[in-house]
């Protein structure tokens, strides 16, 4: 810090100021009557002015440089306090301040560095910001993230499609009244539209095997719509494991109003669904399983369980596994192939290439072979092709 906040031309002013002022006053005092006793007080303060500018003058040539770090010292800081009065040159101040900022040739000669192919990332890349990632290394990242993901899936925990469990049977029942609405019901034996409707009324008073072969007859085949709606609603409320193949099928009825009452009723029932799917794979009918199976496809119930394939919750995933099961052991399986071909959720695709490896069928080996050249597909899914059919027979890979 300087002892005095002024330069040399500053401090001369002063001197000659004060030697005037001094001056004047000794002249003044000397035509006064007071006597010369002035004269020795007015030569020392003449001194003092005179030591002060010498030592001011001495101080700044002695240490030329300090104003300018100081200046460096105060920039650095972020401090904008400067004095006017330092007598700095502003020029040279301009000239300093562009060096101070002009950055080091040394700094640039720094090579650059990436990701690696082994994806680790070191903290010195990330602290020294140099860290420039390729679009290689992006691809790759994504692709581990991918396959992370596709992994913690439930889907990969069903390495087999196990048996159906078996439910309980409604009894038969003998009751007249529910007899006599079942013959009145049949179509064959009345044809007016409102008598059918009050023996519909009876057989949903009646929770018996009987009865829903009854409502199921009514369901699937009754000429008018609206009994047939009603006739699906009747069994969704019964909510058992044996009108769930009659609510199947008539998701796949021409008329909209049946159709809106057997997609609700389907998602009300409270039982397993993926037993019942199981059920029907069991029964070993050829045209049973390729009839519910073209009704879920009709129906978009089977498109919507690949995309439940994918789904965290096992249980929901797994009635969609079984719904696949259904679909290859009936044949119906184009659909399968064009999601595989054509869906943009890569992790739907490896979902159903994991049931085909899981649920094995020698019909389908002719479209995995197509799938195998296929150049449209990426190379995660070529590779998982290729391992589906592996699954088959090895020595074909």
């Amino acid at each position: 810090m300087r002892l005095f906040p002024f330069d040399r031309r500053s401090l001369a002013s002063t001197a000659f100021i004060l030697s005037c002022a001094l001056t004047s006053a000794a002249q003044a005092s000397s035509g006064s009557s007071e006597g010369p006793g002035i004269w020795p007080l007015l030569v020392g303060l003449i001194a003092v002015a005179g030591c002060v500018a010498f030592i001011a003058w001495y101080r700044r040539s002695s240490k030329p440089e300090t104003d300018q770090y100081n200046y460096e010292n105060r920039l650095r800081s972020g401090s904008h306090e400067f004095d006017m009065d330092e007598g700095l040159d502003a020029d040279k101040e301009l000239e300093w301040l562009r060096k101070a900022k002009k950055p080091s040739k040394k700094s640039n000669t720094k090579p650059k560095k990436s990701i690696g192919t082994s994806g680790q990332i070191k903290m010195s890349d990330l602290t020294s910001g140099n860290l420039i990632p390729t679009e290689e290394d992006t691809k790759s990242y994504q692709e581990r993230l991918r396959k992370q993901q596709f992994a913690n899936l439930p889907i990969n925990s069903f390495l087999k499609l196990t048996e159906a469990r078996d439910f309980v049977q409604l009894p038969l029942s003998g009751d007249q009244a529910l007899l006599s609405a079942i013959e009145q019901a049949n179509e064959e034996f009345e044809d007016d539209e409102a008598v059918r409707e009050l023996a519909l009324r009876v057989l949903s008073a009646f929770k018996t095997r009987n009865s829903i072969d009854a409502l199921s007859q009514i369901a699937l085949y009754d000429l008018s719509a609206n009994l047939r709606s009603k006739a699906v609603s009747v069994l969704t409320d019964f909510d058992h494991e044996s009108v769930f193949e009659t609510i199947l099928l008539a998701c796949a009825d021409p008329t909209r109003e049946v159709r809106a009452a057997a997609a609700r009723g389907l998602f009300k029932l409270s039982f397993d669904r993926a037993e019942a799917w199981k059920r029907i794979i069991a029964s070993k009918d050829t045209y049973r399983m390729s009839h519910t199976a073209r009704a879920a496809i009709e129906s978009g119930i089977a498109q919507k369980s690949f995309d439940r394939l994918v789904h965290y919750d096992m249980k929901i995933a797994y009635e969609a596994f079984a719904l696949i099961g259904l679909l290859v052991h009936s044949g119906e399986t184009s659909q399968i192939f064009q999601t595989i071909k054509s869906s943009s959720d890569e992790n739907v695709k490896l979902a159903l290439l994991h049931c085909l490896s899981v649920i094995k069928d020698d019909r389908l080996l002719p479209e995995l072979n197509k799938l195998r050249i296929d150049a449209s597909l990426p190379e995660s899914i070529l590779s998982r092709v290729k391992e589906t059919v592996e699954a088959y027979h090895p020595v074909m890979a």
